[in-house]
């Protein structure tokens, strides 16, 4: 046993990168693609009225158009922003989403001039990015919140 757990140190020192998921990179949109590809997610990777990247995800159910911020000449973006919108048409009122904005965190929300609700979750991805599990916590926590919001507002 003590072979096995010296072997298996060995192997984290001389080859760090063995079962590690590749880093997602904000400046490199095919890393987001190449995630959702590995977990068998439904997506398709295109850009938004400005030129920027924007991948739609069909994450586990939720459906999650993402997209990057930061952006140098439509590339080299560094953020991404998470969002899910909710034509309520006025239907929820400022105070409800105070109330969600002052006990939550990662995922804050706000009524638009029509009257719809959004949700909406920034990650800083840098140069350097997250790792693969690092970036799935992420999106795990916010397919949480989108249900938790959508309970919260009676959607």
């Amino acid at each position: 046993m003590k072979v096995l757990s010296a072997a298996a140190l060995a192997a984290t020192f001389l080859f760090p990168q063995l079962g590690q998921a590749e880093q997602v990179i904000g400046k490199d949109p095919e890393s987001l693609a190449r995630f959702f590809d590995a977990e068998g997610m439904e997506f398709s990777l295109g850009t938004d009225d400005v030129g920027d990247p924007k991948i739609k995800v069909d994450y586990y159910g939720t459906s999650v158009p993402i997209y990057f911020y930061g952006c140098r000449d439509n590339s080299r973006c560094t953020e991404i922003q998470l969002f899910s919108g909710y034509k309520t048409e006025g239907g929820v009122r400022i105070s409800k989403i105070n109330e969600w904005n002052a006990n939550n965190r990662f995922a804050r929300a706000y009524i638009t001039d029509g009257g719809s609700v959004r949700i909406e979750h920034d990650i800083f991805l840098g140069s350097s990015g997250l790792s693969g599990d690092d970036f799935a916590a992420m999106m795990g926590l916010w397919v949480t919140k989108v249900q938790e919001f959508e309970e919260f507002i009676d959607w």
